[in-house]
């Protein structure tokens, strides 16, 4: 793997440990699903990388993921990419009452979330490890 390309890993690894050790305490669910939007940010970032591309400075990953389809196919479903840039863009702003629009999330949510963030990651590591 290009070193590019295992730096935005090493970052997406990081965001995603410090998610985990985050997980069990509700109080910290948002944080741990903005976690889990940086993890996936960052590793669709890496496939671009890998393959030679441009990596742009968003943090939309509906548009990150439709640009890495060119190089490879998950099966994700697409509305997880929306529920993911929701939680960027509610973070940002506190006013709106929590990352979720039903106010902060629970840690049921968060956990739903971060195993879908695993499922990515571990999908993505599996591609990058197969280059």
């Amino acid at each position: 793997m290009k070193q590019s390309a295992e730096a935005w890993m090493e970052f997406a690894r990081r965001d995603y440990s410090a998610a985990h050790k985050l997980l069990n305490d509700e109080y910290h669910a948002n944080i741990v699903l903005f976690l889990c939007q940086q993890t996936i940010e960052k590793i669709l970032k890496a496939i671009l990388d890998e393959n030679g591309e441009r990596v742009p400075r968003i943090h939309n990953t509906k548009e990150l993921y439709r640009l890495v389809r060119n190089f490879v196919a998950f099966d994700i479903e697409f509305d997880f990419f929306e529920l993911i840039d929701s939680i960027y863009i509610e973070s940002r702003y506190p006013a709106t009452m929590g990352l979720l629009p039903s106010g902060f999330p629970t840690e049921k949510q968060a956990l739903d979330i971060y195993k879908q963030t695993e499922n990515v990651f571990n999908m993505v590591s599996t591609y990058l490890d197969n280059l």
